[in-house]
């Protein structure tokens, strides 16, 4: 039987992408840069920020904003502009950024405002002026207009998140035919079909990677070359050197990283297509001869990715954070996308049952898909907490940093999404029938996806733009144009061939499977 791609399904998808796509628009044009503020004293805020400002109307613009901030709040102050002083001491510095910094000083209540609120309070009052003033400028009440720091990290999180999916599918496929496992072949279309994105999310993560190497992008710092050179061409002390990024430049530069993606880019296509070739020459052919090809590839695919998704996790997330490292991250990423595959997985087939296809999926089918996300949810827990208990236990400065920046700024959805992704399948996915419960699945299935979403967001923002993150437009339309494409792309793969593979040699078996 072939799928058939409804217009209602293909209505719903592009409306999803709409409508993330105008979300994301919203979002793009009222992002905005932060400024770094300090309070000193009782009445007096020092603003900085260290990077580019293509023209100097935008620290007029900060100003007024700055004054107009001031009247709002029924206060008061001198709001003076030290930028071209504060230039010329980074020049000095050896740096070359054009930043900006402005001193807002004297600050004190209005008339009005101290009349409203009578004079006894006026001491307390006037004592968390400067720290009242400086919380503006953390929130971005006073703001520049943006270099689009979220835009380019959530283009990262969504790209990686659908992108592993993809590779997540293409890795079950190659398990299934290395183990010679039966039980799956009835659902081996639906794991072609995912895995069909995989193009797609190499095309985002290409982008990604460079724009941050043309520096339209700051998500790697490494790549920046200033950061390796210990002294400035005239001899004196570079501002920008890392000794511990300069310590790893023999695997973090440019160079090697591109050379790295690329193999990992070249073998998932060239696997992906030679599955998916093969599969469709055994429709037609039969036989034995076309499986026992797909074993033997099967087997060396897995060789290849046991490093490779360690590797690339390494270069594309984990360098994010160059400071930091952890042993365990690379099978803290895969355990992620595999469990997430695993759900597209089943909503896939339930969504293909309730349509009346593949009416030889049965429950069993099902029993074994749900277990295989319980297992692995189990998986990516231990993983978590070893990574998390070891390093926050060891207490090393250098490690624990990664941690401390997570739970300072991001500790609600840092804990809720370890808690939604072990705690929730442990206590309603337990029994065997809940894992043979269709609307548990569906339920509990969405409740993990968003969560490990949540999970590649942890992994990125710190590094990217620590505290000033939001779930707001551009998070949201981020994520639904993403996903609409993502099943847009699986379902009109599905249409492609039947979804039954007619000659596969274990085809009873799996029809008849009963556990």
């Amino acid at each position: 039987m072939e799928f058939t791609f409804s217009k209602r399904a293909k209505t719903t998808t592009f409306a999803l992408m709409g409508i993330g796509f105008l979300l994301m628009l919203v979002g793009i044009f009222t992002e905005r840069d932060y400024l770094h503020a300090e309070a000193i004293g009782d009445s007096k805020v020092v603003a900085t920020y260290h990077h580019d400002i293509s023209d100097d109307a935008s620290v007029t613009a900060v100003i007024e904003e700055t004054k107009a901030a001031l009247a709002a709040h029924n206060l008061t102050g001198e709001v003076t502009d030290k930028t071209e002083e504060f230039r010329a001491h980074m020049e000095e510095e050896g740096y070359e950024e054009r930043g900006m910094m402005l001193t807002i000083s004297n600050l004190a209540r209005a008339e009005s405002a101290e009349e409203e609120h009578g004079h006894g309070h006026g001491h307390e009052e006037e004592h968390s002026l400067s720290e009242e003033v400086a919380h503006w400028f953390h929130n971005g009440e006073v703001s520049l207009p943006s270099h689009h720091a979220r835009f380019w990290s959530n283009l990262l999180v969504n790209g990686f998140f659908f992108f592993a999916i993809g590779l997540g599918a293409l890795f079950f496929l190659a398990l299934q035919y290395a183990t010679e496992a039966a039980w799956g072949t009835l659902l081996k279309r639906i794991f072609e079909a995912v895995m069909a994105y995989l193009p797609i999310g190499i095309g985002v993560l290409i982008f990604v990677f460079a724009a941050g190497a043309a520096h339209l992008h700051h998500i790697y710092h490494w790549m920046d070359p200033r950061v390796y050179s210990e002294f400035l061409e005239n001899g004196n002390p570079s501002p920008y050197y890392d000794a511990i990024i300069a310590g790893k430049s023999a695997y973090l530069n440019q160079p090697f990283f591109w050379i790295r993606t690329m193999v990992y880019f070249a073998t998932y296509w060239v696997f992906m297509r030679a599955f998916r070739k093969r599969s469709l020459l055994e429709d037609q052919m039969g036989g034995t001869n076309i499986h026992f090809k797909n074993y033997r590839q099967g087997a060396l695919f897995l060789v290849f990715f046991a490093v490779f998704s360690s590797t690339s996790s390494w270069d594309w997330i984990m360098s994010i954070d160059t400071h930091w490292f952890s042993t365990l991250f690379g099978w803290y990423v895969f355990s992620g996308m595999w469990v997430s595959a695993i759900i597209v997985f089943i909503v896939l087939t339930l969504y293909l049952k309730n349509k009346g296809y593949l009416p030889q999926v049965n429950e069993n089918h099902l029993h074994d898909l749900g277990k295989w996300m319980f297992a692995i949810s189990f998986l990516w827990s231990y993983l978590w907490f070893s990574q998390f208990m070891l390093i926050w236990y060891s207490d090393i400065p250098e490690e624990v940093t990664y941690f401390v920046e997570r739970i300072t700024h991001y500790k609600g959805i840092f804990f809720g999404m370890f808690f939604v992704n072990f705690v929730m399948p442990m206590v309603i996915l337990m029994s065997r029938d809940a894992k043979r419960n269709n609307k548990f699945l569906i339920a509990i299935g969405t409740i993990i996806f968003i969560g490990h979403w949540v999970d590649v967001f942890v992994m990125v923002m710190p590094g990217t733009v620590h505290e000033h993150w939001s779930f707001g437009f551009l998070e949201i339309g981020m994520l639904m144009f993403f996903l609409g494409g993502f099943v847009f792309t699986v379902l009109r793969q599905l249409t492609k061939a039947p979804l039954t593979p007619v000659h596969h040699p274990y085809l009873e078996e799996s029809v008849h499977h009963h556990v």
